[in-house]
């Protein structure tokens, strides 16, 4: 059987009709119209997206998914039309590059060898192309990947983080911190979270500092004390001509909804200002046009949830955000100000679910938000040991026994051991870190602790003398009840072969 021919294609939009290069950046490109070698167009074809007018140039390359049928535009699609069109002979598309934040223009293709004749840019809709002129474009993409940004900027599109109210739990050191960087630069970049997992962490955190000097992101910890007024807006003590008054202060959470609120604002106004004013512009285009921002609570369980957000927590649903179909506004105790929470705000919190001194957090949150269990990754332990030791075995030798004692809320995350290379540095974790971290999970019950790490660690202390617990001296004491002794061997006489046999307890 012959292997079918593929066909290139052309095809081209007009920002007159269709915004092809915000449909691109929303993700929202799913279909295009054909109007001529209606016949010839079939799935598998290869297609340059090109858009003519003044911002000319090729915005992503496509790959036919369905041969063209009639249909309408998807629903997703209909914000980025200037008036949406009946319906017609459209083609189903797989975006396999989306260049939308870095098009190739028509003035670089003259120095692109194979691209004459190139038919872009004259009235019409889909036009031939060749397979050299498609190939020529992902060479470039390809190019400019390696010269000047990461390999992976011009990957098949990729879904951007969508969550607005997410919280990471997970036990302790599994990096739940330490990935709100990513969570927030994948909102506010849109970009996938496996994209930016292959930067540098020097990189991500320069950028995130960056949007935290712009206001886009804002970092806040959670704790006992902290209240509704420091939040969201209360009375605060200040000094007027040597007076003591009491002024509204606006708390973190109103600040950054204002910011993102006015951000809204701007967007509508810009686009009114490129746009025809009587357009009705959709919730959609404006959200796909508008900074994102970001507030990320540490240790949001630490908090009485409930006070804090007060009558706040209705607002933060999807739909109950200004400009959604379902939108609140309330009135600020306070200020007396209308409030409303704005749909381009997300809420990254984190939460530790080992513990458990905390309140259980908030129900009516909890159905707000949606969760990420963060598990300790013991594969990420790749580092040699001089000593020999295998880290990712051990930890899991741990982990089981924990689990099993207790439940995997106190299981032990990896980023305990990110950094240990020696002998000295895994015993000084145990030694300061680990054995106080178990002890407290099993409330000082020193048995469990043998248990999980082994006897190895622990010297043989004699038995108790019954003589020196007498029922005189404690008559509730009977002696089948006394409880054994337990003592850490001194740190010194730690040796790698103890730690192996928490893995393998036959090691010699």
């Amino acid at each position: 059987m012959s292997k079918k021919k593929i066909n290139y294609w052309v095809f081209q939009s007009t920002p007159k009709i269709f915004l092809l290069k915000e449909a691109l950046e929303a993700e929202a490109v799913r279909t295009f119209s054909i109007k001529a070698h209606k016949a010839k167009v079939q799935e598998g074809d290869k297609v340059i997206l090109w858009e003519a007018g003044k911002r000319t140039g090729c915005y992503g390359l496509a790959t036919i998914q369905a041969s063209p049928e009639k249909m309408e535009v998807q629903a997703i699609e209909k914000a980025f039309f200037k008036k949406t069109p009946n319906k017609g002979l459209r083609a189903t598309l797989q975006i396999d590059y989306n260049l939308w934040n870095r098009p190739i223009t028509k003035e670089i293709l003259p120095s692109i060898s194979g691209f004459e004749p190139f038919y872009a840019g004259i009235p019409g809709t889909n036009f031939k192309a060749t397979k050299a002129q498609y190939d020529a474009l992902v060479n470039v993409i390809e190019q400019f990947d390696a010269v000047e940004e990461p390999p992976t900027a011009y990957l098949p599109t990729r879904k951007a983080f969508k969550y607005l109210n997410l919280i990471l739990q997970g036990p302790p050191g599994t990096g739940k911190t330490y990935q709100t960087i990513n969570y927030a630069l994948s909102i506010i970049e849109r970009r996938s979270l496996k994209e930016l997992a292959i930067e540098s962490r020097q990189h991500l955190r320069s950028r995130f500092e960056e949007y935290q000097a712009k206001g886009q992101i804002h970092f806040i910890t959670f704790h006992q004390s902290y209240s509704y007024e420091d939040f969201v807006e209360g009375l605060k003590p200040i000094s007027e001509n040597g007076q003591l008054v009491y002024g509204i202060e606006d708390g973190i959470f109103k600040r950054i909804c204002l910011a993102a609120q006015q951000r809204v604002q701007d967007t509508v106004d810009l686009l009114k200002e490129e746009q025809d004013a009587a357009l009705s512009i959709s919730q959609e285009l404006i959200m796909a046009k508008s900074e994102q921002y970001v507030l990320i609570i540490d240790e949001i369980n630490r908090g009485n949830i409930a006070g804090i957000f007060g009558e706040l927590i209705s607002l933060l649903e999807a739909d109950k955000r200004a400009g959604q179909t379902e939108a609140i506004t309330t009135t600020l105790p306070y200020s007396k100000t209308p409030f409303t929470v704005p749909a381009n705000l997300h809420l990254i919190g984190t939460m530790n679910t080992s513990d458990k001194h905390t309140t259980p957090i908030d129900l009516a949150l909890r159905r707000r938000f949606e969760f990420v269990y963060m598990p300790p990754l013991p594969s990420l332990l790749t580092q040699a040991m001089e000593a020999g030791v295998q880290l990712p075995q051990l930890l899991i030798a741990l982990n089981t026994r924990i689990e099993v004692l207790l439940d995997r809320d106190y299981l032990i995350g990896h980023a305990y051991f990110i950094a240990v290379r020696t002998l000295k540095d895994l015993v000084n974790l145990f030694s300061t870190k680990i054995i106080p971290l178990i002890a407290e999970y099993f409330f000082q019950d020193w048995q469990k602790v043998v248990w999980v790490i082994g006897q190895q660690f622990f010297l043989d202390l004699p038995p108790v003398d019954a003589a020196l617990v007498t029922q005189f001296d404690m008559p509730f004491l009977e002696e089948p009840n006394l409880r054994k002794r337990f003592q850490l061997k001194p740190i010194e006489a730690w040796t790698e072969k103890d730690f192996i046999r928490i893995y393998d307890k036959n090691y010699e």
